[in-house]
């Protein structure tokens, strides 16, 4: 794929543009999700109707790996069933004038059998985020069982949808969550935001080069930049060897759905310097 794909993350830092002064990015990324998800931008507390998208349903193997990323668009999913890429592979969102936000979002969910995980990438200017350790992601298990190949469990951009995920994403930030749940946002550490252990940890596998690591068999995703790492939540690192590999977790899958998160950085005012400090730093600073 011969075009960046460009996001505002504060894992990233931002590039000045003239949008930034507005307090507005412009995003691109590219998406995949075995099995299904949606994803947007909000604040700590949640998202909003028209902040969320999604949500994608990935009912068969094509859907997730085959061919050029797919141009989604707003109004592309349906409100109670979602949308499925037929036969195509990962989505390509290109979103203007996305008001800076404090977060960004990745819900999902999987069908509990073979594999799941979530792989992306995003780029500001020429700089390349994407789902990797180190820089900042965090994800909540809700314990909340989610089916893919139930178009009525989709979380769409629908209120009550909206209403649900941003009061697991308001849990979480209590680390109110009770048995079956991560207990708030984890690490790959396992730990909690003020430095406790949770349950369960968040997790990366294979690289997307085409398998390098053995967790996951797919081949490389057009349009996700090599460096980019399947992720998931493991309920039971202890135990549980291939969190990718469904069945050792149980019928609900690893407490699907699951909240992914990482920090949306303040986007600098043009003639500024080109990058920031990564804000996934600056994060683990604050927890020392």
């Amino acid at each position: 794929m011969n075009r960046k794909t460009k996001i505002a993350l504060t894992a990233l830092a931002g590039v000045a543009s003239a949008s930034a002064a507005l307090g507005q990015v412009d995003v691109d990324g590219v998406i995949t999700v075995d099995n299904a998800y949606g994803f947007g931008f909000g604040s700590a507390t949640g998202m909003t109707t028209s902040s969320y998208y999604g949500g994608i349903r990935n009912v068969l193997a094509a859907e997730i790996t085959n061919g050029l990323p797919t141009l989604y668009t707003a109004g592309t999913a349906n409100v109670g069933n979602g949308y499925r890429n037929l036969g195509v592979g990962p989505e390509l969102y290109d979103l203007n004038a996305i008001p800076a936000s404090d977060y960004m979002y990745l819900v999902a969910w999987s069908d509990d059998t073979s594999y799941q995980g979530a792989i992306a990438s995003f780029t500001v200017g020429s700089t390349t985020i994407s789902t990797n350790p180190g820089v900042g992601w965090e994800v909540f298990a809700t314990g909340i069982d989610r089916d893919s190949n139930i178009a009525g469990d989709t979380l769409t951009n629908s209120a009550a949808d909206i209403a649900l995920i941003n009061s697991q994403i308001v849990l979480a930030n209590a680390m109110g969550g009770g048995a079956g749940t991560s207990v708030g946002w984890v690490d790959e550490n396992g730990l909690l935001p003020d430095g406790s252990p949770g349950t369960g940890a968040l997790v990366f596998g294979d690289d997307n080069t085409g398998g390098a690591g053995g967790t996951h068999p797919f081949g490389a995703i057009n349009g996700i930049d090599s460096t980019g790492q399947w992720m998931w939540y493991n309920e039971d690192p202890a135990t549980i060897a291939n969190p990718f590999l469904a069945g050792p977790e149980g019928s609900d899958g690893h407490h699907e759905f699951l909240i992914f998160r990482i920090p949306v950085a303040a986007i600098p005012a043009p003639g500024s310097a080109p990058l920031l400090a990564l804000a996934g730093l600056a994060t683990l600073r604050r927890r020392r």
